[in-house]
Parts: structure tokens; C-alpha cells; sequence
């Protein structure tokens, strides 16, 4: 059963940023895309990079390594030299508070 757990306050994120952020041992890479949060694992498929702390363009962000691209909504690789997708998490707002599932 997915556990719901507060990850940050609607004001730590301006649109258009990521930040890295820590929930039950997990580093998980959070975005504000014009108001709507997303969350993915905060490590590239390709060597490790921190997702969190790459450039956000819309709704895909670069790892600040090797240039690879995924879609914050999905997880989803969308350019080389990643291959496999990362994990994404349900984000809801309540208030103030991102919350995210987690299982």
C-alpha cells in the first residue's frame, strides 16, 4: 500500500525549477513545470547524475553530467546517453504541502 509523505511547501519551488529532495531513503528529483509538481528518481540512468540539479525546460530536464533527457511527468528517457527510463511518483497538493506516494 502506497505511503503519501510530505516532501515540500508549494513556495520552495518557483515554475520552472528543480530541486533534490529526501523522503524514507530515497533522493527523489522535484519540479515545478508553470504550477504543476512532479517528482522522479533524482538518479540518471546513464552514470548517476543528479537529476534535481539539472536545467528544466518545459517538462524535460537534462542531467547536469552527460546532457541525457527525460520528461518529468513520466520518467521517461527521451534522449541519449540514458537508456532506461527513471521511476516517477504521484504528487499531489494539499494547502501548501507536496506530497508524494510512495510505495
Amino acid at each position: 500500500m502506497p505511503k503519501t509523505v510530505k516532501i515540500a511547501q508549494t513556495g520552495d519551488l518557483s515554475p520552472g525549477e528543480g530541486k533534490v529532495v529526501e523522503a524514507e531513503r530515497q533522493t527523489i528529483a522535484l519540479f515545478n513545470v508553470d504550477g504543476t509538481y512532479y517528482a522522479i528518481e533524482n538518479t540518471c540512468t546513464h552514470v548517476g547524475g543528479p537529476l534535481g540539479e539539472g536545467a528544466l525546460v518545459g517538462d524535460q530536464v537534462t542531467c547536469p553530467l552527460h546532457g541525457a533527457q527525460f520528461n518529468v511527468a513520466s520518467g521517461k528517457v527521451l534522449g541519449p546517453p540514458a537508456g532506461n527510463d527513471v521511476k516517477s511518483f504521484v504528487v499531489t497538493v494539499k494547502g501548501s504541502d507536496v506530497l508524494i506516494e510512495l510505495a
